[in-house]
């Protein structure tokens, strides 16, 4: 099982790459900021948090049923990873 730090930076990783931000380091984004609030160093939008949920299901073998509760999911990289965390505690999805 990941520990909370690396699921972060994965999940910084996966947000860059999914919605092609190639100019910014994961570095950059301020885990505990909104993602959707444009007030960390990226804005993602209604669009872009279905892509990034589809990209996070599959990264991590979670599932987000409820839209609604993607947007609460999606909102910082810490509310991301701290799902992650719980999900996989849970155990794995059946494929």
């Amino acid at each position: 099982m990941q520990d909370l730090q690396e699921i972060k930076r994965e999940t910084k990783k996966l947000i860059l790459e999914t919605l092609n931000m190639d100019p910014i380091s994961p570095d950059d984004i301020r885990d505990d900021v909104s993602l959707l609030s444009g007030e960390n160093t990226i804005k993602i939008d209604s669009i872009d948090v279905l892509e990034v949920v589809v990209a996070i299901q599959r990264k991590f073998n979670v599932r987000i049923n409820d839209q609604n509760h993607a947007r609460m999911i999606v909102d910082t990289v810490n509310t991301i990873a701290e799902f992650v965390v719980s999900q996989q505690q849970q155990g794995p999805l059946p494929r």
